[in-house]
């Protein structure tokens, strides 16, 4: 896949050459020699740490691997974005970066959102933004419309759900990956994602 050098890139390449920035791949933070300490970062209304405007993870992934190959994307493996520790970090095609935003939790984690939201001090869209969720898919689960039942994906064989990622990213849609293997739209939708933050970052760099 061809890179693409964007002025992002180029930007911090620059900085890291010229010794003012020394990310650290261990704790996804950057020192700066210029300011002599590690720089401050503000959260974006993405929920992405950025530095400017560049995102702390992009940061980290240049330093360690050079450009983002073209068509490809940073994603947080565990979830958490602001997490941007080198080894939570892998590439992703836009139509898979898509399956992980898009809201797949697990039944345990609708529950723990239906806790911390009884309890107060947090707001659904801040629950939205931290578990990179759309504000209605929060709103559904803490009045009870929706993640009612937990979606079993541990007896699906490793065989069948290796064979589920591949068909996804040689382009299948879902429903016909579901009607192929005969399995619940929503389990698809699981074990794809869960299939993807497998992805270790050696195997994407």
């Amino acid at each position: 896949m061809p890179e693409l050098c964007t002025m992002s890139d180029v930007f911090i390449l620059n900085k890291i050459k010229s010794g003012d920035w020394i990310p650290s791949l261990d704790t996804g933070e950057v020192y700066s020699n210029t300011k002599k300490g590690f720089l401050k970062t503000m959260v974006n209304h993405n929920g992405y740490r950025v530095i400017g405007k560049t995102t702390v993870s992009h940061i980290i992934w240049v330093a360690a691997n050079g450009p983002v190959p073209y068509g490809m994307q940073i994603d947080h493996i565990n979830g958490n974005k602001q997490d941007n520790r080198l080894c939570n970090l892998h590439l992703v095609t836009a139509s898979e970066n898509q399956v992980l935003t898009r809201g797949v939790l697990t039944f345990a984690q609708a529950q723990e959102i239906r806790k911390r939201y009884a309890k107060g001090g947090i707001t659904q869209r801040e629950l939205a933004r931290e578990y990179r969720v759309k504000p209605d898919t929060i709103r559904r689960i803490v009045n009870n419309k929706t993640y009612l039942k937990e979606l079993n994906t541990e007896n699906v064989p490793k065989e069948t759900r290796e064979k589920i990622l591949q068909a996804y990213r040689k382009g299948r849609s879902i429903n016909t990956i579901r009607n192929v293997f005969g399995i619940q739209q929503g389990i698809v939708r699981q074990i794809i994602s869960e299939e993807l933050r497998k992805i270790t970052p050696e195997e994407t760099a």
